[in-house]
């Protein structure tokens, strides 16, 4: 199962925040624009949904573009012509890479041109990978829950250390991964779930993401080895033979991948909060809205032990 979202954020939400944001212009005189979404890390080609930004008025679907022209240069080369997927069955559409496989450390530059639309350009650049240096669960305790079940409440605790003098910005995922067993023990169904974390966590620094885990900017751990105990709680039932596994994903995000879900992320937590400073939208498509935006990942496992 893929949990990288395949680069593809949430694009209805994208556009809801967008359009929240107070216009520049009369709204008799609202101009659209592309909205390109992107983020690609070096396991999978580089994917680009793209679509038309609304009006502040406008509360309709999401419009797709499928008769986008999308390519990918690099220092002035095109390296790349995407190609719109199968939409048949598929509920949006994405333009994708078939032979580039995005490398760390280069500028890759998205154009995106359609007809009716300014041509859009966005640059951006995979991190280097900063590997985890452990996953440890730590201060496990148990109680009863509901009958048949119980309650296992943990510091899911994540080791690893900054580069120094570097400038980094991560975003830590965390997955439960558990197999249960149905139809008289004979078929067993693996089961995923990214744990999303509440906004009270939030500081200067470190941001829970809209779409779960949560963001980190280094400038108060700079170039130090970093503990980060997340605090878990979870219920299993009693007497299981299978463990569930805990799997932590450390992405190593570009600053553009930051600053988006960052202000997206905030954002949508002050949607609730009527008398809280407004969040301006962080957007690097040139001449739209959106965010084309790189990032690598290490991932660890470590099994929950049921006591």
């Amino acid at each position: 199962m893929k949990r990288h979202l395949n680069g593809i954020v949430l694009m209805g939400l994208l556009l809801q925040l967008f359009a929240c944001e107070k216009p520049q212009l009369p709204l008799e005189n609202y101009t659209p624009s592309l909205v390109v979404i992107s983020n690609f890390n070096t396991l999978d080609g580089i994917q680009v949904q793209v679509s038309k930004s609304q009006s502040p008025l406008d509360n309709g679907p999401t419009e797709y573009i499928n008769y986008a022209t999308v390519e990918i240069w690099e220092s002035g080369l095109l390296l790349e012509k995407l190609s719109l997927n199968d939409t048949r069955e598929a509920k949006t559409p994405f333009y994708t890479s078939e032979l580039l496989k995005p490398r760390v450390g280069v500028d890759y530059t998205v154009k995106v041109s359609a007809k009716g639309f300014r041509t859009v350009t966005a640059t951006s650049r995979i991190p280097e990978r900063v590997n985890l240096d452990s996953v440890k669960i730590e201060k496990l305790s148990s109680a009863p829950d509901d009958p048949g079940y119980v309650r296992y409440s943990f510091d899911l605790s994540i080791y690893f250390t900054d580069p120094r003098l570097e400038r980094n910005f991560y975003h830590v995922n965390v997955f439960q991964k558990n197999v249960v067993v149905q139809k008289d023990g004979i078929e067993q169904v693996e089961q995923i779930k990214k744990l999303s974390f509440s906004s009270v966590i939030n500081t200067n620094y470190i941001v829970a993401n809209y779409d779960g885990g949560f963001l980190i900017e280094d400038k108060p751990i700079d170039g130090n080895s970093i503990r980060i105990p997340v605090p878990i709680s979870i219920r299993m039932p009693a007497g299981v033979p299978n463990l569930d596994e805990m799997i932590v994903e450390l992405r190593s995000v570009s600053e553009e991948y930051y600053l988006f879900h960052s202000t997206v992320s905030r954002q949508q937590n002050n949607s609730d909060q009527p008398f809280s400073d407004p969040v301006v939208l962080f957007n690097n498509i040139r001449n739209g809205q959106g965010v084309f935006a790189g990032y690598s990942q290490a991932e660890k496992v470590v099994s929950l032990k049921p006591q």
